[in-house]
């Protein structure tokens, strides 16, 4: 098949093409990845009639012409899926979707305000910013001190993300993590603040304002996040919202049930143009 490089706003995207697509995918990858790294899903679900454009968020893969790698903020995630979204849409003429992959979420439901956006799909994580849920969790990184903290030591405070989140168990295998190390455009560390941004982030429409389709899947037994957490997360979010449970899957669905979720997203995609 066909795959092209992109760029936008100094944004990296790599194009999956399809001679009939009827709808396009922008998909935002997780936690230290980039957008190249989802080969085998795209390459079978653009075989279904459909294309995909999967972006480096800012401070990830390519995706960094003036900014070090690590470095970037949920703001500059979230509004660089609502301008690929927006690119997509205004060169193709298709029906776009947001697709977010574990962290990447964020970005997907974030995006989901922007007109170009018909829908968003949601795979694999809690990370959705303005839920009622994460206002626990994010109560420390919104304090005053912690941010002058963070603006006193700077790039210095670091995010060790291969001791922060095991890569072998969220895989599913052993040698999941030494796998990832041999590509080079994937990230091992965040600033901090960067991480901070996430907790901090408001997206401008608020969650139960939403009126367009989402889906959210997620693997039963993914060690991230459990089935009951996701339907907590979807009732918060306005509707229709659609829960898909894979029975005995783990976390990545789009590498490791590929045809199975590649079906789901196909079917949901074509109700909703």
């Amino acid at each position: 098949m066909q795959i092209e490089t992109h760029l936008l706003n100094e944004y990296n995207a790599v194009r999956y093409r399809s001679a009939d697509a009827k709808y396009a995918l922008v998909v935002s990858h997780g936690l230290g990845g980039h957008g190249g790294i989802y080969n085998t899903f795209c390459e079978h679900h653009a075989a279904r009639g459909a294309e995909l454009w999967c972006f480096d968020a800012p401070g990830h893969g390519r995706s960094t012409p003036n900014q070090p790698r690590g470095t970037w903020t949920m703001d500059a995630w979230a509004q660089a899926s609502r301008d690929w979204a927006t690119h997509v849409h205004e060169l193709t003429g298709l029906p776009v979707f947001t697709l977010g992959s574990s962290l990447g979420v964020s970005a997907a439901i974030s995006a989901i305000d922007a007109p170009a956006v018909t829908g968003a799909i949601l795979m694999g994580s809690a990370a959705v910013p303005g839920h009622p849920l994460l206002e626990g969790p994010s109560a420390p990184w919104r304090s005053d001190e912690v941010k002058a903290v963070l603006e006193q030591v700077g790039r210095a405070a670091r995010l060790d993300i291969p001791t922060f989140f095991d890569f072998d168990v969220d895989y599913g295998f052993q040698g999941a993590a030494e796998q990832k190390k041999l590509d080079p455009y994937n990230t091992w560390s965040y600033d901090l603040a960067s991480w901070a941004s996430f907790f901090q982030y408001e997206p401008p429409q608020p969650l139960a304002d939403n009126t367009k389709p989402v889906l959210y899947a997620a693997g039963e037994k993914d060690p991230n996040v459990t089935p009951d957490v996701i339907r907590m997360i979807a009732d918060g979010i306005g509707g229709p919202v659609t829960v898909e449970i894979f029975p005995d899957g783990v976390h990545q669905l789009m590498l490791f049930e590929t045809e199975a979720f590649s079906t789901l997203v196909h079917d949901f995609c074509i109700a909703n143009i």
